[in-house]
């Protein structure tokens, strides 16, 4: 049997190569790497496991997961989409595709999230919770400070009460527009994650925010209004609101450490993040509650999109 190879990308951070092997009947996505990143492999394959039956295709088929010791290969393969990056999708299409697009998006999120958690997860998802603040402290002490972080440190201070699990599910983990696939009839899929777990379901979306929001906000505002059916929830905004303060802290502080060009770098993230949020003063992010934004719901609304 013949068997075609055809690179898609490499993962700069885990050097984990994704290609795509073909042959006559058959095509499957692989991802591979050293023995070294096989647990990253294991987590990846497994996101597949947990979430394949409650996606209704957009989650890839999970088929093996390998280690060769003598050949210091381990891999993970997984039934081809055959697909591109929503990424370049988004950069071509009008905004109302963008925010239809995400309301797409954001019903396979709500389904994926519907993955019924056992004590043990639900005892995970707060245990993770309760950790957030011992990773503030190390914020505070040890990573590098950003301009007018008082604004997130004072939003999280103040608003404690409110900062808590608003719902216990398996996270994604990786969520955002870059490890998403579309077909040319527009389906999607969603590619295995690496950090999948116990936590809060907002914790995808503050995650949405800090890696999408500000490329494609009208994508992240239809992914809400997607998830929660045009409805969201009062309480969640809060929850949102908090645990994007904490994010634009601890998540860019921590990319921040790397070098000089890394900070400057996280500064316009955070002061991006900031500004959605009107300085963490306001839980509803500027971008979803604009009138630009509602013309859009509007238009998308009107053409069936």
């Amino acid at each position: 049997m013949q068997l075609g190879y055809r690179p898609l990308f490499k993962d700069p951070n885990s050097q984990i190569e994704y290609f795509v092997l073909q042959s006559t009947d058959t095509s499957c996505l692989c991802m591979q790497s050293s023995l070294n990143n096989y647990q990253k492999l294991k987590r990846a394959y497994q996101s597949s496991e947990y979430f394949y039956k409650f996606s209704n295709g957009s989650i890839l088929k999970p088929l093996s997961l390998n280690r060769n010791s003598s050949l210091n290969i381990s891999s993970a393969v997984f039934e081809n989409f055959d697909g591109g990056f929503l990424a370049d999708f988004l950069k071509v299409v009008p905004p109302t595709w963008q925010y239809s697009t995400g309301k797409r998006i954001g019903r396979i999120l709500c389904d994926i999230h519907s993955y019924t958690l056992n004590e043990k997860q639900i005892a995970k998802a707060h245990t993770r919770h309760d950790s957030f603040m011992e990773k503030l402290a190390f914020y505070i002490s040890d990573l590098p400070h950003f301009k007018n972080d008082n604004y997130a440190l004072n939003a999280i201070s103040t608003r404690y009460d409110h900062f808590s699990v608003f719902k216990s599910v398996m996270r994604y983990g990786s969520f955002k527009h870059n490890n998403i696939l579309i077909s040319k009839d527009t389906s999607l899929a969603f590619l295995p994650s690496f950090t999948i777990g116990p936590g809060d379901l907002c914790e995808d979306f503050a995650n949405l925010e800090l890696e999408s929001a500000g490329e494609y906000p009208l994508l992240c505002a239809g992914i809400i209004d997607g998830y929660f059916g045009g409805n969201v929830p009062t309480k969640f905004w809060m929850h949102f609101a908090l645990y994007c303060a904490f994010y634009s802290l601890f998540k860019c502080g921590k990319r921040a450490l790397k070098n000089k060009s890394n900070l400057n770098k996280m500064q316009l993230l955070y002061d991006r993040i900031c500004k959605d949020f009107s300085n963490f003063s306001r839980p509803i992010p500027v971008w979803y509650s604009s009138p630009a934004t509602e013309q859009i719901r509007i238009q998308a609304t009107k053409h069936g999109l």
